[in-house]
């Protein structure tokens, strides 16, 4: 992999900070840099497919209610599953 130089600006607290965590890990600004943002990014992007896989859930348990709620109204005010279970039944 190649690398790139790159500047940015950084509150002076946080430069002591980091030099301080780098001194005594042993390890280069560099390598805390880009492990922090490569941890970064996978976080953000893990929450991003949790944060959808809880709205397609929300919308499977919004839509199954609505379901179960048309279900109502056969015969004997009966649910659109008793139905089906009684139709079961019957067959076997």
């Amino acid at each position: 992999m190649t690398s790139k130089k790159i500047n940015f600006t950084i509150p002076e607290e946080n430069l002591k900070e980091i030099e301080e965590f780098c001194k005594d890990e042993k390890v280069s600004k560099s390598w805390l840099i880009r492990e922090a943002a490569s941890r970064y990014i996978c976080a953000v992007k893990e929450k991003r497919e949790l944060d959808r896989k809880i709205k397609d859930m929300v919308w499977a348990q919004e839509t199954s209610k609505k379901l179960r709620e048309k279900s109502k109204g056969f015969r004997n005010n009966k649910r659109g599953f008793e139905v089906i279970r009684e139709s079961r039944d019957r067959k076997q």
